[in-house]
């Protein structure tokens, strides 16, 4: 028998897109996908490293990538989850007839869903910060691995600063290379003017050959060289060539301002380039982007130990004390594989510093500080999945008990 012809009228599109989304042919389809790329976001990390391989392949609506000579033109993470979700809400819980038989898939549907869900919050909302301090330093601030920010400070003349006026990385990000962007704002009597922003750069002094080659004007008897991205994003130093020309007319002050500049050495401050506009002192630098606690944490000791006879560490912790206002202090120990979690943050032990120290040096204790609402989503999800499976498994062993009971009752009946 000849298949109906499908009615593609207009008033059908509804019931036409509700089977299509439904459909147990388009999940199978979507996980293919999903393993594509995942196969080529991780092949990808060889070459991109992890952070920009997740940009790519699992943040994203769709890709338009070449690895090798090899185009990859596929749809993203985020879109083949959004499109799973869709079918497992639309097919595994609205669609399916609801029976007491399948109480246990439709839990086990519902775990997945808090999975994607779960995914899906992390990538909008999750942070992934770090802080480096020494024993006996404090602080309420984290910094971002990779985002930078341009930073305009009022100096004293006893070079203290004043409350930074900052021009975020969403503002430095959208600049190309070859672009002028003036910004100009009441609180400066000055327009800061960026001529372009690498996020990758190397200034070099004009008297090495190298310089030739390089496009941009000198400043200072320097120039900025735009470098390949750092496999690891958090590698790159990014430059930007700055301009500022003061409301009353006077000549405009021009700059380079390199990341490279920026102390990584928690005890050390920035160091920024300086100018003069009027009477007042200002500083003008790229720093990390940096990130507000509602609470202090005061590193008390740091624990290193190597191996004997090499500088292969064995174990590092930290103690430190977590000081709130309002409450009392609260001692805690973190170590590689026990974070602190709280107010929403975890803390990990993740590395030490400086690079190169030696027994005996002072070595501060650096902590990788996440944020995320659906940090704990994935072990509720596998919980609410691993629940539903075990009803489903009690249902069928229930049902088979009964027919296998009936069946022999019935044999018993006719012999």
């Amino acid at each position: 028998m000849a298949n109906k012809p499908i009615d593609w009228s207009p008033g059908n599109w509804p019931k036409l897109l509700f089977d299509l989304f439904t459909s147990f042919k388009l999940a199978t389809f979507v996980l293919f996908l999903m393993l594509l790329v995942t196969l080529f976001g991780t092949l990808d990390q060889v070459d991109n490293g992890l952070h920009k391989a997740k940009e790519i392949y699992f943040h994203s609506w769709f890709i338009n990538e070449t690895m090798g000579n090899i185009p990859v033109i596929l749809p993203g993470g985020m879109l083949l989850m959004l499109i799973l979700f869709v079918n497992m809400t639309l097919g595994a819980i609205v669609k399916v007839r609801k029976r007491w038989r399948g109480a246990g898939l439709l839990i086990s549907h519902t775990g997945m869903l808090m999975l994607l869900a779960g995914g899906f919050i992390t990538n909008k909302f999750a942070t992934d910060d770090y802080m480096a301090l020494y024993p006996g330093m404090s602080s309420s601030k984290v910094e971002s691995y990779r985002e930078w920010q341009l930073e305009i400070i009022p100096l004293s003349e006893d070079g203290k600063a004043d409350k930074a006026w900052i021009y975020p990385t969403e503002v430095l990000n959208t600049v190309r290379p070859d672009e002028q962007r003036v910004i100009t704002t009441e609180a400066l009597p000055f327009d800061v003017v960026i001529n372009g922003f690498s996020k990758n750069a190397m200034p070099i002094p004009t008297s090495a050959p190298m310089a030739a080659g390089v496009a941009g004007k000198e400043v200072d008897g320097f120039k900025l060289s735009p470098q390949k991205s750092a496999k690891e994003s958090e590698q790159n130093l990014p430059g930007a060539y700055v301009e500022f020309r003061p409301d009353d007319g006077s000549e405009a002050i021009e700059g380079i301002l390199w990341a490279g500049s920026y102390y990584f050495d928690p005890r050390e401050k920035p160091m920024p380039f300086t100018f003069k506009v009027g009477d007042q002192l200002y500083g003008a630098l790229l720093a990390k982007k940096t990130r507000a606690l509602p609470f202090e944490v005061r590193l008390d000791k740091f624990i290193f130990e190597r191996h004997p006879g090499v500088t292969t560490p064995r174990n590092y912790e930290s103690r430190i004390t977590r000081i709130e206002e309002g409450q009392p202090d609260k001692p805690v120990e973190i170590k590689m594989n026990e974070p602190m979690r709280y107010e929403g943050y975890t803390f990990f032990q993740e590395s030490f510093g400086p690079a190169g120290s030696n027994p005996g040096d002072d070595m501060y204790s650096q902590f990788a500080v996440a944020k995320n609402p659906a940090d704990q989503w994935p072990l509720w999800a596998l919980c609410v999945t691993g629940f539903g499976l075990m009803v489903h498994f009690i249902v069928m062993l229930v049902s088979y008990s009964s027919r296998a009971r009936k069946k022999r009752s019935a044999s018993a009946a006719t012999s």
